[in-house]
């Protein structure tokens, strides 16, 4: 943990000091790099404190109250001025710190856990501390905690030495219901910020640039609509909403077979009626479409559409449909990647003994 810390600070140092109105020589640089080690090094403690409190509040995604309470609270204490409530998401907020003109350097990671993930730390079986409640099972406890100690050790340095500069920490809320950075972007939150680093946790330390692994995708819930009787009184009075739902759940199936290798589908249903004797006159389905290419999701966006109207039609219901989320596909930046790559040479990674192995 302490070599992600401190390969993230001294990035986010060199581009402070690389961008800023007063230049500094490479001796200098380094000189701050040593200086940012040290107060990671000597605040690595308060850093796993962070993790572990993160990581014991476990919110699902549009939940994180206590986590960005937590979090927030932290930077109000040193010195950030906070905003609440951005893009009409409750807890969402951005966090900034400004030591006058000079770059705008943002630093972001999720918060939100996973559904049925609860598990003791430090155990490397399945061991729920609450049978059934959520957990952080990819990890989004640590990467705010270390972006923030990042960012107080960048701080501290650039009051001492006079460097200009702002600092934005942001947390990617629902980031599992991929339903808060788009309307970031949406909002224009990001258009005033000159570079956004962001951090997720891995096995190991690495960068990349361009297209990168994994796809965007939209997030569509497709609702139908009948009417409700009696399934064993007068069963054809009903015209049966879940007959629409699982038709076209049995269409997009039919259709994977055709999909690229590329693309990837998800769906549940979120609403399958009340109960058996009723025609159940209501229903949804929830789908995730993916692709690597903002066409390609379109596309299957458009072909899901299709057949919600054909279930629609063969069952004679109504169908809505709502974006609940997106994601477009990543494009990453070269000079950032191979800055930080730089720094994690020099970082290096842990040096695990044989006692924390055990």
């Amino acid at each position: 943990m302490t070599q992600k810390l401190c390969t993230v600070v001294i990035c986010l140092f060199c581009a402070m000091t690389t961008y800023s109105q007063k230049k500094y020589s490479k001796r200098q640089i380094e000189k701050f790099k040593t200086e940012a080690n040290t107060i990671i090094e000597d605040n690595k403690k308060k850093a796993q404190v962070m993790v572990d409190k993160v990581f014991s509040f476990a919110e699902l995604g549009f939940q994180e109250v206590e986590t960005s309470k937590y979090l927030t609270g932290i930077l109000a204490e040193n010195g950030f001025e906070i905003e609440y409530g951005l893009s009409g998401i409750p807890t969402a907020w951005f966090a900034k710190w400004s030591n006058g003109e000079g770059p705008v350097i943002a630093l972001g990671s999720d918060v939100d856990c996973i559904p049925k993930a609860s598990q003791y730390p430090g155990v490397a079986y399945h061991k729920p501390i609450v049978e059934g409640a959520p957990g952080h099972g990819e990890g989004h406890n640590s990467g705010n905690p270390l972006n923030i100690m990042s960012a107080l050790a960048v701080k501290e340095i650039m009051e001492q030495e006079n460097i200009g500069g702002t600092l934005i920490l942001w947390p990617g809320i629902a980031e599992e219901l991929v339903a808060a950075k788009a309307w970031y972007v949406r909002d224009g939150l990001f258009d005033d910020i000159d570079m956004c680093i962001f951090t997720h946790v891995g096995n190991n330390l690495g960068v990349s640039y361009g297209s990168t692994r994994g796809t965007g995708l939209i997030s569509v819930e497709y609702a139908f609509e009948g009417e409700a009787a009696h399934s064993a009184g007068s069963p054809w009075r009903g015209r049966s909403a879940l007959d629409a739902a699982e038709l076209m759940n049995i269409a997009w199936n039919y259709k994977r077979e055709h999909l690229h290798p590329l693309k990837r589908s998800h769906s549940i249903f979120t609403d399958a009626g009340d109960q058996p004797n009723v025609v159940p006159s209501k229903a949804a389905i929830w789908f995730y479409f993916r692709d690597v290419k903002y066409e390609g999701i379109m596309d299957m966006y458009a072909l899901a559409n299709d057949m919600a109207k054909g279930a629609a039609l063969m069952t004679g219901t109504t169908m809505t449909s709502k974006v609940l989320g997106t994601a477009w596909p990543r494009h990453y930046n070269k000079v950032i990647a191979e800055t930080m790559y730089d720094n994690i040479e020099q970082v290096g990674l842990p040096q695990w003994s044989k006692q924390i192995k055990l």
